[in-house]
């Protein structure tokens, strides 16, 4: 639950962030740096979320089954296959090493 607490904020501060940058600026452009970076933050934090929920507090809950999960749902999408094939992929990973092990 916390996790989703904070996309949620981060959601919310990043559209905060995009709603004042045109009210202080005005008609001014921000620099293309300065666009990257803020284009940047949210994504970065929520890996920053991911990483920290898979691995636990400390690193002690660290499962690499669920990693190995992950990382299958990372090779199907980049081989094209749609997210509920990549999810149920990763389902599968998860479950055959869990057995195996």
């Amino acid at each position: 639950m916390t996790l989703w607490i904070a996309i949620g904020a981060i959601a919310l501060l990043s559209f905060t962030f995009k709603a004042a940058g045109p009210a202080v600026l005005g008609d001014r452009e921000l620099p293309g740096r300065a666009r990257s970076v803020i284009a940047m933050v949210a994504p970065a934090l929520l890996a920053g979320f991911v990483v920290v929920d898979l691995a636990g507090p400390g690193w002690g809950a660290f499962d690499l089954t669920v990693v190995a999960g992950v990382a299958a749902v990372v090779v199907l999408r980049m081989l094209r296959a749609p997210l509920m094939v990549a999810m149920a992929g990763a389902v599968v990973v998860t479950a055959a090493l869990r057995f195996a092990g």
